[in-house]
């Protein structure tokens, strides 16, 4: 970090991240809230400059939009004058996946927890008619917290008006669709393709389109089928099938059909299964958090790895991501689901309430006036009235008689 760099906008620059051929990340402080953010800056002049503030903006709009508990939150963006394009975003401290791929440490259930939180981001952003088009390990940042973040919409698609070129190719041709690598729109379902292949390195460590070159990947993808490791069973081999498809009306019309198919065909032990079911009935609400468990592999765990086994060091598809830490990273503890808590209160004399006082007419009152007994008494008062005047009358006429 150049000795000048102090501050970006009003962030105090704390300490480097990671650093690449295009940018710098940074961890830094907002003065104003008082929280860590991530500041990401880019070295691009003229019109490479405008069109990077354009994707920074548009991948905060998108975050606006979605405010998903999965997806990193993007809290600003603007330029800073002799550094570039910069994007302060949400900090995760953990890594991305790519690392733990590579790594080798995650449990089954553990991946099968990852794998059910980016659907829950990919699924929010497609109810909103938005297209990440790059989904792949390193865009996944898995927290210490367990939390796990999908980022980077910068290169999304949505209905609206697109920062893309014409003919301008986005996204890693590794993870990447076969209809995108031929030059089509991307949709949802090239976003389900690009899951399938993260899922697929996940669980087996390796890419389903081999390559040693991002020409020979790309042409392994157009012209073959996917290539399994050996001793995958038949019915998982079948699940990714469909969702590696060349067709894309072929694929799963879901993540979910397809996360559920792969459960299903997956060696878990009954335990395992049950709490991976669990998660999938877990809403995807802001206050909804899902604990996953991280452990490291044991030399005895070897079912754990799956049909194809553990392989650490082939398939990583890429450096640590520049949104983890640039420290050693803390061992994470295991994350189980705790359980439910009795809260006993002590026997305690209820509060005596006064009695609200009663409005309601009593029982006198509510039959004292009924038309019944006003038509009596106007009877009464009549018929009073005329013996009154006759007695009158009488008495008038007796005492003239008299005089």
């Amino acid at each position: 970090m150049p000795e000048v760099t102090k501050t970006i906008g009003r962030y105090v620059i704390d300490r480097t991240l990671g650093q690449g051929a295009m940018g710098t990340v940074y961890l830094a402080e907002d003065p104003l809230l008082k929280r860590r953010v991530a500041i990401k800056v880019v070295r691009a002049t003229g019109e490479e400059r405008d069109h990077t503030l354009s994707r920074f903006r548009r991948e905060a709009e998108i975050s606006a939009q979605l405010n998903h508990p999965n997806i990193v939150t993007i809290f600003d963006v603007g330029e800073e004058p002799g550094v570039g394009p910069f994007i302060a975003m949400e900090y995760v401290e953990g890594n991305n996946l790519a690392f733990f791929i590579r790594e080798g440490s995650l449990d089954l259930e553990t991946r099968f927890g990852i794998l059910i939180q980016t659907m829950r981001a990919l699924r929010a952003a497609h109810r909103h008619a938005i297209v990440h088009r790059d989904v792949k390990p390193e865009n996944i940042l898995v927290a210490e917290t367990g939390r796990v973040k999908l980022m980077d919409f910068g290169i999304a698609k949505t209905m609206g008006p697109t920062a893309t070129h014409a003919g301008e190719f986005l996204g890693s041709p590794a993870y990447s669709a076969p209809e995108l690598l031929r030059g089509s729109e991307p949709t949802p379902s090239s976003d389900r393709y690009s899951f399938a292949v993260t899922a697929f390195e996940l669980l087996t460590g390796l890419l389903p389109h081999p390559g040693n070159t991002v020409a020979e990947v790309v042409t392994h993808a157009l012209l073959e089928p996917p290539v399994f490791p050996q001793g995958m069973s038949g019915d998982l081999a079948k699940a990714f099938r469909m969702a590696l498809a060349q067709d894309p009306d072929d694929r799963p019309g879901t993540l979910m059909e397809f996360l559920m198919a792969l459960v299903d065909a997956y060696p878990v032990d009954p335990a395992a299964r049950d709490r991976i079911n669990e998660l999938f009935r877990h809403d995807d609400y802001a206050g909804d958090i899902v604990p996953i468990r991280r452990l490291r592999a044991r030399p005895d765990s070897g079912a754990e790895a799956g049909p194809a086994g553990r392989n650490g060091e082939g398939g990583g598809a890429g450096a640590r991501g520049t949104g983890g830490r640039s420290t050693p990273v803390r061992p994470v503890p295991s994350y189980a689901l705790p359980p439910a808590v009795k809260i006993e209160l002590e026997d305690a004399p209820a509060p005596v309430r006064p009695p609200l006082p009663d409005h309601r007419p009593r029982r006198d009152q509510e039959t004292f006036l009924t038309p019944m007994k006003l038509l009596k008494w106007f009877i009464a008062i009549l018929v009073l009235g005329q013996l009154c005047w006759w007695i009158f009358h009488l008495l008038q006429d007796n005492i003239a008689g008299k005089g």
